[in-house]
């Protein structure tokens, strides 16, 4: 019985350990981060300082799965990263809330928007989905 508790207890404590390195990482600076971490974010370098943790840790994420993806997707990936990059701070909270309307659309009813989007600009986009 004392050996099972032992398990428990060791994995309770490995799932935290990994939990909070994971959230640590997410706080990290860009000059914490593994070198393919780096390679991979590389588009979000400059503005990677600036990123809220949660951010931070959802690209963190993505990199996880990078080398498994496709050449096409890994393309396409990178060039989101360099347009996320150049954007400014109004410009991404921006694109968040409209994420998050789009979000609540029936399906069929996203992508009808998403393919209006991708042919517009920011101001015709924010009329799109109103």
């Amino acid at each position: 019985m004392a050996g099972i508790y032992s398990v428990i207890v060791y994995t309770c404590f490995a799932f935290s350990v990994a939990a909070s390195s994971e959230a640590a990482s997410a706080q990290s600076s860009w000059a914490k981060l593994k070198p393919q971490q780096k390679i991979i974010l590389q588009p979000l370098e400059q503005s990677w300082d600036t990123f809220e943790p949660a951010q931070k840790k959802k690209w963190l994420r993505m990199t996880k799965h990078y080398l498994k993806l496709t050449p096409e997707e890994q393309q396409r990936i990178q060039s989101r990263m360099r347009e996320w990059s150049a954007l400014t701070p109004e410009q991404r909270s921006q694109a968040r809330k409209r994420y998050k309307k789009i979000e609540k659309l029936p399906v069929h009813k996203q992508h009808q928007i998403k393919q209006k989007l991708s042919q517009l600009n920011d101001a015709s986009q924010d009329r799109a989905i109103d």
